[in-house]
């Protein structure tokens, strides 16, 4: 299954050629408003600035996770396979963590350019392990409410609605930990905000777990 996305995605490029030009412009939009201000070296905002990015971006690629399964009518057919249907939670939540986590190799890089290069550079294994906890439980929380919203009629807009007041935590943590990262002024424990995030993906993978069968189901 998850190859079968990625060979899709690759295709059709739809979701990564979507959630790319979004975090370039949105970064482009965010570095001309700071600049216009007075603002050269934004560091206080940049963690909330990027996690903003990376979530509205992410955003655009869960809101497909089944859409081809969906609109295609092969749903039925892929709860009738012999295979626990966590299975198929757990190979969509792996698509959606590839797919972010090829977005942010390209808009990272243009972050550092528009805003603190030698900070993300200084503090590149720290930056890295926040973003690896926070994607895990961005399509985590994503793929099961992606999952939920499916079966509705208005579930472009549900989904945003749902996902973001749930996502709050996994924000304030990790943009708070990338601000510290990214100003030279002492900043949060970084070491509490990846306990945190640990914490928060172990809670959202056993709820995931727990309810899958019932979610897909209905």
């Amino acid at each position: 299954m998850v190859r079968k996305d990625l060979v899709l995605e690759m295709r059709t490029r739809e979701t990564l050629a979507a959630m790319f030009l979004f975090a370039v412009l949105a970064m482009i939009v965010f570095h001309y408003a700071f600049t216009a201000a007075g603002h050269g070296a934004p560091a206080p905002y940049a963690g909330g600035m990027l996690w903003v990015v990376f979530v509205f971006g992410a955003l655009l690629g869960l809101g497909r996770s089944f859409a081809h399964e969906k609109d295609e009518g092969c749903l039925d057919g892929l709860l009738l396979c012999p295979v626990d249907r966590v299975t198929i939670f757990l190979a969509k939540a792996t698509a959606n963590l590839v797919f972010l986590g090829l977005i942010q190799v390209l808009a990272v890089p243009v972050f550092a350019l528009f805003f603190a290069p030698g900070r993300i550079v200084a503090h590149l294994p720290g930056l890295l392990l926040l973003i690896v906890l926070g994607d895990v439980g961005i399509s985590v929380l994503g793929t099961l409410l992606a999952t939920i919203a499916m079966h509705t009629r208005a579930r472009d807009l549900i989904l945003p609605i749902v996902f973001l007041p749930l996502a709050i935590p996994l924000l304030i943590a990790a943009a708070t930990g990338t601000s510290g990262l990214l100003s030279t002024a002492a900043g949060p424990s970084l070491l509490g905000r990846v306990a945190f995030l640990l914490v928060y993906d172990g809670v959202f993978l056993v709820l995931a777990y727990g309810t899958y069968d019932v979610a897909i189901g209905e």
